[in-house]
């Protein structure tokens, strides 16, 4: 067992986090219980702001909101002065009730819907990532009717498949997201922006997967993308102003994971695009990135209650917790490698090996599998699991009616709900009882 945040420790046989210890967190807001460790998000968004914004001049790194998306988060990542992607008009409308600026709002998504436009035209967000011909001609005609014009990012595939699972590898030539880099597809689609009256080319968008953990991926994408700005500029005299290199930075979810260094990362990028663009005789352009689990990842800790533990001989050890994959989809989805700790025994020896089942109808409800604890677990004890932060909450659901977990940040020894539990009132608060018509 690994802590994977330097916001969290063990104290003798118990589990602390920001100071706050978890069996504590526990009692007072029930369980299952997503943890937040505010000072490791605090942390990484210093990061972005030193290492990225700070260093390198006209930059701008965009939290990825799809891996955490709340009131909170945004009114933080305000803070710190760096931008956001969101990928429906639900995490812009939240986004713009934090306060968070319009103008620093990036609008992606591979089927953004006509209403999904309007909003985001009508509340001042212009910055769109563009995927695909039947979005530019909605934003076409969207923006013409609006009298606003979008600015458009579009984003190509470069042909390269990294990342872990194949469900979040984004890069490879067969994938839903981006216009083809095959046969001029997108040039195809960048002509069309620059002859229309209700667009404006910004520049050129690459995403080559999730959880990269292969430096020369992002370099390999990086010189491609060099490769598009030469062929555009040959094709229109036009020199792209704006290259978003994408996120997908990994992290350590347990000791077999290492991840790359962040700086190691931008320092390569900006390399690659200052060269070329120095080579040239041009300004270097603006540059993104898009770090989403990155940020908040490493900064979850989920907290359950055990119950039933059930020994099959020679066979497994299965220790059932209140939640399961209705508060964390990603171990049943993409087979993630999860580790944990009993939290009130976190001190002890690990002696038994045993898989963490979740409470769901569903045989594939398991979310650590093989994992070494205390040989003295039972029900009633605190299990955490690490770096719960991304992906969790916001692909949570209400599967076999369970209500959703509340959302709780810990900073400097306090915490405070961020997300309130569900009730049973919930459950039934959109269910209508009425006559046909």
């Amino acid at each position: 067992m690994v802590l994977q945040t330097q916001f969290a420790d063990i104290r003798g046989n118990d589990l602390y986090i920001d100071g706050v210890k978890a069996t504590d967190l526990a009692k007072k807001y029930g369980t299952p219980l997503y943890v937040m460790s505010e000072g490791h998000i605090r942390h990484q968004m210093n990061e972005l702001k030193e290492k990225f914004m700070d260093k390198y001049e006209n930059t701008l790194p965009l939290f990825a909101s799809k891996s955490f998306s709340c009131l909170a988060i945004y009114k933080l990542a305000s803070e710190y002065g760096i931008g956001i992607d969101c990928v429906s008009a639900g995490e812009i409308s939240i986004a713009l009730r934090a306060g968070f600026d319009p103008d620093k709002i990036y609008f992606h998504g591979n089927n953004k819907l006509p209403s999904e436009i309007e909003y985001a035209l009508k509340h001042g967000v212009t910055h769109f990532v563009v995927d695909n011909f039947y979005e530019l001609e909605l934003c076409d005609k969207i923006a013409g009717e609006l009298d606003t014009v979008v600015k458009a990012t579009v984003r190509v595939v470069p042909g390269i498949k990294a990342g872990g699972h194949n469900f979040i590898q984004t890069g490879h030539v067969d994938t839903k997201f981006g216009f083809s880099s095959h046969y001029g597809i997108y040039l195809k689609a960048i002509k069309k922006i620059l002859d229309s009256k209700n667009m404006e080319f910004e520049g050129l968008h690459a995403h080559i997967g999730s959880q990269v953990f292969d430096l020369y991926a992002y370099i390999s994408a990086m010189r491609t993308f060099m490769g598009f700005v030469d062929e555009i500029y040959k094709t229109f005299g036009v020199v792209v102003r704006k290259i978003n290199a994408g996120g997908g930075y990994g992290i350590a979810y347990n000791k077999l994971d290492h991840p790359l260094d962040f700086e190691t990362i931008t320092e390569e990028i900006m390399n690659v695009i200052s060269e070329a663009y120095e080579k040239r005789g041009w300004e270097r352009p603006m540059v993104l990135i898009e770090p989403g689990r990155w940020v908040v990842g490493n900064a979850g800790i989920t907290l359950y209650t055990v119950g039933a533990i059930k020994e099959i001989p020679d066979v497994r050890t299965y220790v059932s917790i209140d939640g399961g994959m209705a508060d964390n989809i990603r171990t049943p989805l993409y087979d993630a490698k999860y580790d944990g700790v009993v939290a009130n025994k976190a001190g002890e020896t690990k002696t038994k090996v045993v898989t963490i089942a979740g409470k769901c109808c569903e045989s594939g409800d398991l979310i650590c599998k093989d994992l070494h604890v205390t040989g003295n677990i039972e029900a009633g004890d605190i299990f955490a699991v690490f770096s719960t932060g991304a992906y969790n909450y916001t692909m949570s659901s209400n599967y076999n009616q369970l209500p959703k977990p509340a959302v709780v940040f810990t900073y400097k020894g306090k915490s405070k709900v961020v997300i309130r539990r569900q009730t049973f009132d919930d459950l039934v608060e959109y269910d209508e009882d009425q006559a046909y018509e």
